[in-house]
């Protein structure tokens, strides 16, 4: 029986990963047919995930984990997220992980910022 790393070391994994643009760490936590949903857009697959989260991830500055919480199937991330265009954004990723793999991403923010800054 293969033994995979808990989902919560996965979260924690995939938000460090991101948050430093290593994009190649990202995409070996990814599962092929990943769904990627934030208050901003839903994308479906693993390439358009990567793609989605590679864009974003060039404004990041900083990742702040502040709690993670999981069981065998789920994981819930929380952290501060440092950003040059909107200052810094509190995020809570919801994942489903099986195998190892990223099922699904879940997140929410206050989108305030950004609406902000697209209205400037």
């Amino acid at each position: 029986m293969t033994q995979y790393p808990a989902p919560a070391d996965v979260a924690v994994r995939f938000i460090k990963a991101w948050g430093s643009q290593d994009m190649d760490a990202v995409a070996g936590l990814l599962a092929e047919d990943v769904t990627f949903e934030s208050p901003r857009m839903k994308v479906h697959g693993a390439e358009s995930t990567l793609a989605t989260l590679g864009e974003f991830s060039q404004v990041v500055t900083g990742i702040d984990v502040l709690a993670v919480l999981g069981d065998d199937r789920q994981a819930m991330i929380m952290y501060d997220m440092a950003t040059g265009p909107f200052g810094t954004l509190r995020v809570v990723d919801h994942l489903i992980v099986e195998n190892g793999k990223i099922k699904a991403d879940s997140i929410v923010f206050d989108t305030y910022e950004l609406r902000k800054a697209q209205e400037g």
